[in-house]
């Protein structure tokens, strides 16, 4: 026979009551129909108390339905749910701490209970962003078995509570969970694919500096602000719930340099989400260091190569450097590791990750063995011929430093694999070259549009320019004398205008033999390395120069015309003439920087540090 629900109906009106926190309405209801306090009211068997709670604002209609069960019956407050779920468990999930600690005071043994799919409150909150009720139910609740026979810090529960902590970006909660029970790193969590804490940590790639992406401004605001270390890598369950010692006023005050940046962050929150940023990402780093050691402390070999294994592996997709190298420092063998017949760096080839692969440069002669790997017939070369990943491939500007940036790619792996795999021959039986060629074929085509595209619009803008500063010299501001000489000839203005003009016309006329150049180009695949990136840089900085100058040509002939007659107007017309200029710098600077780093610069491979061992 079919359960009866009709009794959900009957019950509308508590469900209301408890949404508007009108306890007077539902204590009425009560009262004349009868109904127990903790009877289920709604479909999925929801008490008055779970809706109350679920609100998150209803605090006056929980205060007092609590009241009434306290005095009724205490264990109406443990009434679950269909999936054996209590209220605090809801009060954890929206975050209630009003309600939380209501329940916890009345009966502390709730925090010890989970539902049917063994999720207790501390995991509803770490798993649902709370980080205040995390905290307050991370110390009132008991490192103990439970009826579960499991404690809510160990085993699965106590990887799965450290995996939602470092899903929720809570690093210095984890770190807290990883230094007081440190066997739960080698724990599995049941609630995210099996997998234990340092792979979930390894692809979160906005954890770490690597994997946080800022601009040119925004890097050297992050390399500048202050963070103290210390107090970023305090435990925050001993800071929020322990009185703590009072500090050194000499310690404790500020300089007046993190005066300064205290200000700016209430000013701009931008750059307090900066510096948040790098708060967290030096909890992170120092949670992979606490997680490794609490691996290698097991001295179980076969654990610590299967779970440092499959981190790195997940890391090298992600291009998570940091979490690799420690890996590595604390288990150098590890570099070893196989996934497919391929070994770490031979991974980070395939997946594009400049930042892991360049921990080859911090290692000894053993680095001529880690990109030797073969298989299926093809090597490593092979793999820096085919086509990068598309999120890979579109960290560059445009089809022409994307194909750029495959061909360093490919000579950067040609110097280290030996030579007999320079000329190897796949299945297919191409050569690592011709797989490069064929791979690229289509990226080769869209780089040569974009070239030409982007240097006939240059083009154009340019003509124009050498037009105006061509005429600009024969039609001399303030005219001529009877013997032909300007007027103000003399003038030091006169002059600054003769100077910037000539300037103007000069690096104009150089930006159009260059651009014509680039459109005349063959566009062969070895052009993209260097030829074509150095002749667009040189171009558009020519038309900058070109467009600064004619501005300043400008300001000069509109001083000398008017003088000081209408002196509160020529200041301000003058002072827009920086406007074009400054729109300029501002829209194409970000093509011109990739441009020169990734011609004019170190490249992107390069040796990070002295960290690795050898």
């Amino acid at each position: 026979m079919a359960p009866n629900y009709n009794h959900v109906i009957k019950c509308i009106p508590i469900y209301k009551a408890a949404i508007d926190d009108d306890w007077e309405k539902a204590r009425h209801i009560f009262e004349e129909e009868k109904i127990e306090f903790d009877a289920h009211i709604t479909y999925w068997k929801e008490t008055a108390l779970h809706i109350a709670v679920g609100t998150n604002s209803s605090h006056r209609f929980v205060e007092q339905l609590v009241e009434q069960m306290k005095l009724k019956n205490p264990q109406m407050l443990l009434t679950v749910n269909w999936a054996g779920s209590n209220p605090l468990l809801y009060a954890a999930k929206v975050g209630n701490m009003r309600g939380a600690e209501l329940l916890v005071g009345l009966n502390p043994e709730i925090t010890q209970l989970s539902n049917n799919s063994g999720e207790n409150a501390l995991e509803a909150a770490a798993n649902h962003g709370r980080r205040d009720i995390l905290l307050y139910l991370l110390h009132n609740t008991k490192d103990v078995v439970g009826e579960d026979g499991r404690s809510p810090f160990r085993g699965a529960h106590g990887a799965d509570l450290l995996a939602f902590c470092i899903l929720s970006d809570f690093y210095d909660i984890a770190l807290y969970l990883v230094k007081e029970y440190p066997a739960i790193v080698t724990e599995k969590s049941k609630s995210n694919y099996q997998q234990t804490s340092l792979q979930i940590l390894a692809a979160k790639s906005k954890a770490f500096r690597s994997g946080s992406s800022y601009g040119f401004w925004q890097g050297i605001i992050y390399s500048w602000i202050p963070v103290n270390r210390e107090k970023a890598l305090e435990s925050p369950v001993k800071g929020t719930f322990q009185q703590s010692t009072p500090q050194n006023p000499i310690k404790a005050s500020y300089d007046l340099k993190n005066s300064i940046w205290r200000v700016l962050q209430s000013l701009a929150p931008h750059i307090k989400q900066i510096h948040d940023n790098k708060v967290r990402h030096i909890q992170a780093e120092e949670l992979v260091k606490q997680m490794c050691s609490a691996v290698i402390d097991k001295v179980e070999h076969g654990a610590t190569w299967n779970l440092f294994g499959k981190a790195i592996i997940t890391a090298v997709e992600h291009g998570i450097h940091e979490l690799i190298e420690e890996c590595i420092n604390q288990y150098p063998g590890i570099v070893w590791y196989e996934i497919n017949g391929f070994y770490l760096f031979s991974l980070a080839v395939k997946h594009r990750q400049e930042k892991v692969y360049n921990l080859l440069y911090q290692m000894s002669g053993h680095k001529a063995y880690v990109v030797a790997d073969k298989q299926n017939g093809e090597n490593s070369l092979h793999y820096a011929g085919k086509l990068a990943p598309p999120h890979r491939l579109n960290t560059v500007t445009g089809a022409a430093l994307q194909m750029q940036r495959e061909l360093q790619w490919f000579k950067e792996v040609e110097k280290l694999v030996k030579h007999s795999h320079k000329e190897a021959v796949n299945t297919e039986h191409n050569t690592p070259r011709m797989v490069f060629t064929l791979e690229h074929k289509e990226l080769l085509k869209e780089g040569q549009e974009w070239m030409k595209s982007t240097s006939s619009s240059a083009t154009v803008v340019a003509a124009l320019f050498v037009t105006m500063a061509f005429a600009a010299i024969f039609t001399a501001p303030g005219g001529n004398s009877d013997a032909g000489k300007p007027l103000f000839l003399r003038d030091p203005v006169f002059i600054l205008f003769v100077i910037s003009d000539a300037v103007a016309l000069f690096s104009s006329s150089t930006s159009v033999l260059v651009f014509l150049s680039v459109l005349s180009s063959r566009f062969a695949e070895e052009d993209f390395l260097y030829a074509l990136p150095k002749r667009l840089t040189l171009g558009l900085m020519s038309l900058f120069i070109a467009i600064a100058a004619t501005m300043i040509a400008f300001g000069a002939a509109l001083s000398l015309v008017i003088g000081n007659e209408v002196h509160s107007i020529t200041a301000p017309v003058i002072l827009l003439a920086a406007i074009p200029v400054t729109l300029f710098l501002l829209l194409q600077y970000p093509l011109l920087v990739e441009l020169f780093r990734s011609t004019y610069g170190s490249g992107i491979f390069y040796k990070q540090n002295d960290l690795l061992l050898h």
